[in-house]
């Protein structure tokens, strides 16, 4: 009877870093461990996706309430005209002095030119730099009837050095006609361009404004006259300056020219005195430290004006200017004061 070896049992596996990396190259040449590692694969990716989507749902959730934060904290400031002050924003004491920590209230840089009982006529003076030798006035005109007011002319009388800009074949005698009709108790605004041969000086322009006022019982000319005021300040462009360039332009020598004032104005915080000569005297920031600031403008004509403002410890406010012009500079910073005494 032939002989029947019994095969030797397999041994026992070896739980090693070898036997294990063998596992692995194995597994790479077997279709069902191939097999099983797909579904394990797919189970791992599937997991993976998961984990991955929590981590995405979780970046966006985390992004919407950053942008949320960032609203709320931008919806605290109020932004008046060229100013932006944080209204709910706690500042360091080192900082409480500064037009930054102040809620500043609107401001309007529009002007009375002129009203009766029925019609009132607002303005305001504009400039740019791209417009050499040229302003605009803008005037809002009011109805305060409960008629229609229409055949509104707007006429100034020239001066030697700023001329009404009428339209082709006017005489200077002519007035202009304003392109609308002003319905019951409401209003419009009209532009009317000038031609500035010289700034120095302020201007005082006599003009008149002629009307119909239509009612029920048939149509009546009126007439409004007003003196237009431009002062020196009109003529300039709060055009912004870096401190390099500032510093540059104080030790060029160009600006040879000085004037220096002070007086009581009728804010005691330094915030508004700021904001009323950026707005109304159109001039910029650039550089402030407490209760001092450097302050540029340029004029439709070129010249650079340079103040310094100081706010003094008896209350009372310092500037000193530099430019190129000794009576326009003395001109402008005496605008100032206008409008920080008034």
């Amino acid at each position: 009877m032939p002989r029947v070896d019994t095969p030797p049992a397999p041994p026992t596996p070896l739980k090693s870093a070898y036997h294990e990396e063998g596992a692995k190259e194995s597994a790479r040449f077997s279709p069902i461990a191939s097999e099983l590692a797909d579904v394990n694969g797919t189970k791992s990716k599937k997991k993976r996706d998961k984990k991955e989507k929590r981590e995405k749902k979780g970046t966006k959730e985390k992004k919407k309430e950053k942008e949320k934060a960032r609203k709320e904290k931008h919806s605290e400031y109020i932004e008046t005209e060229g100013v932006t002050t944080p209204s709910k924003e706690e500042l360091p004491a080192s900082l409480a002095a500064t037009p930054a920590a102040y809620k500043l209230p609107p401001m309007s840089s529009y002007r009375l030119l002129g009203e009766n009982a029925a019609i009132k006529m607002v303005y305001e003076t504009r400039a740019t730099a791209s417009h050499i030798s040229r302003i605009v006035i803008s005037v809002v005109f009011t109805n305060l009837t409960t008629q229609n007011i229409k055949q509104l002319e707007f006429s100034v009388m020239d001066s030697l050095t700023m001329k009404l800009l009428r339209g082709p074949g006017m005489s200077q005698h002519d007035a202009i006609q304003v392109p609308f009709v002003l319905l019951p108790e409401s209003q419009n605004e009209g532009q009317f361009a000038f031609q500035v041969e010289s700034i120095t000086m302020p201007q005082k322009l006599k003009g008149t404004l002629t009307y119909i006022l239509k009612s029920d019982d048939g149509s009546s000319q009126d007439k409004l006259d007003f003196k237009l005021t431009i002062p020196c300040s009109a003529y300039l462009v709060g055009i912004p300056c870096n401190g390099d360039a500032y510093t540059k332009l104080l030790t060029s020598g160009q600006l040879s020219e000085k004037y220096a004032t002070q007086f009581a104005a009728s804010d005691a915080d330094f915030a508004p005195i700021l904001a009323k000569i950026c707005l109304l005297a159109h001039f910029t920031v650039v550089e402030q430290v407490e209760t001092s600031a450097s302050l540029y403008s340029k004029s439709i004509y070129g010249h650079h004006v340079c103040l310094l403002v100081k706010q003094l410890l008896n209350g009372r406010l310092s500037i000193d200017g530099k430019s190129t012009d000794s009576m326009f500079l003395s001109n402008v910073i005496d605008d100032i004061k206008a409008i920080l005494t008034n």
